[in-house]
């Protein structure tokens, strides 16, 4: 399943990221074009509804298709851009409807135990400035595939791309090269 983040066509997260499924990926790759989905927060009235249909086990409405995909995937492959420290608006929606109690993740003991199938979620993300070491977006990653139940999760990120001097070429290569 690939998670696309993206909305500039000449996308350098996208150009990476389509190289790793060009090279790494095989079978059937699904691609969710998040901009095309126009998804909108979880808000009280559709918090309510999820409650509900949590409580009765009911997940026949249209509305958890998207979450059903994601946890019967084989792989997650993530390309979002770096912006504001951290990634767009839009990805952190997809994944408050990703994460769905009984379908993507369930409580055992009080203790969530992770439902999807994934084996490996890849992110790939580029920045024209530095992302750094303290950034929460690697422990977010972590924690998120932690609670869905993926045991791997790898971050590709090329930083330093839009400041003067840098190869641009060489930083996007060194990245490719880790795949």
């Amino acid at each position: 399943l690939f998670i696309n983040a993206c909305i500039r066509e000449d996308s350098r997260t996208l150009s990476v990221c389509r190289e790793y499924i060009d090279r790494r990926c095989s079978g059937e790759i699904r691609e969710v074009e998040l901009a095309s989905l126009h998804l909108q927060p979880i808000d009280r009235k559709s918090l309510k509804k999820r409650e509900a249909d949590i409580a009765a086990g009911d997940f026949s409405d249209s509305e958890y298709d998207l979450v059903k995909e994601f946890a019967s995937a084989d792989e997650i492959v993530i390309a979002a851009p770096f912006w504001d420290f951290s990634f767009p608006a839009m990805l952190k929606v997809y994944l408050e409807h990703i994460c769905v109690n009984k379908v993507a993740f369930k409580y055992v003991d009080g203790r969530p135990v992770g439902l999807c199938r994934a084996k490996r979620l890849s992110y790939f993300v580029t920045a024209g400035g530095f992302i750094g070491e303290n950034s929460s977006l690697e422990k977010y990653l972590v924690e998120l595939c932690g609670l869905l139940g993926i045991p791997e999760a790898k971050l590709y990120k090329a930083e330093g791309l839009d400041i003067y001097g840098n190869d641009v070429e060489e930083i996007l290569e060194s990245v490719k090269r880790e795949f």
